[in-house]
């Protein structure tokens, strides 16, 4: 990754406060689809690791990298799966399952985002293809400033998100929402 990528800034704070590490080869990849358990794990990192009471059990979720975070974030509500016993830890997260758990980690309340949301849906052309499940969550997060669209009109709501949107993503919500104790 070159200090050229509008990332730039951002994975290299993101990978010094440890949210995100790069590939054995030394590469970023900040192009790169992330995972729905690399999701969950830089959340965990980014919350300081809490324990959780008991595992989360998903028939297809037991590698032992990411278990601690996805029990945590099961059993905080952050996170569902994608059926009552499949939680799809390989499938790419799109940006609006994103928004929608930073949503619930923020505590799931809108605000004045929501007299916005006539201005929101003019301004981004794909506003209608946003999940009705994900609608206050990324009108939450564009109100934060969490996200701005991509392509300037678009919200890519569907689009799965990329290394370097989550490492910038992260780092917007911690600097809004968590102290640097807690972010670090």
């Amino acid at each position: 990754m070159t200090s050229a990528h509008w990332a730039f800034a951002s994975v290299e704070r993101a990978a010094e406060l440890g949210l995100v590490t790069g590939y054995s080869d030394g590469t970023f990849r900040p192009d790169t689809p992330v995972t729905r358990a690399q999701f969950v794990l830089m959340l965990w990192r980014m919350c300081g690791k809490p324990a959780a009471a008991k595992a989360a059990s998903f028939a297809d979720a037991s590698a032992d990298w990411y278990q601690d975070a996805l029990s945590w974030a099961v059993e905080k509500g952050y996170v569902n799966g994608l059926s009552d016993t499949r939680f799809g830890p390989d499938a790419p997260i799109t940006r609006q399952q994103a928004m929608a758990i930073l949503f619930r980690l923020n505590g799931g309340q809108s605000g004045a985002e929501l007299t916005l949301t006539g201005i929101y849906e003019q301004t981004f052309a794909d506003s209608t293809t946003i999940a009705s499940w994900a609608k206050d969550a990324t009108w939450w997060a564009v109100y934060h400033e969490l996200v701005s669209g991509v392509g300037g009109s678009r919200i890519a709501p569907e689009a799965n998100a990329s290394r370097a949107q989550i490492a910038a993503i992260l780092l917007r919500y911690a600097d809004q929402f968590m102290t640097m104790e807690e972010a670090a």
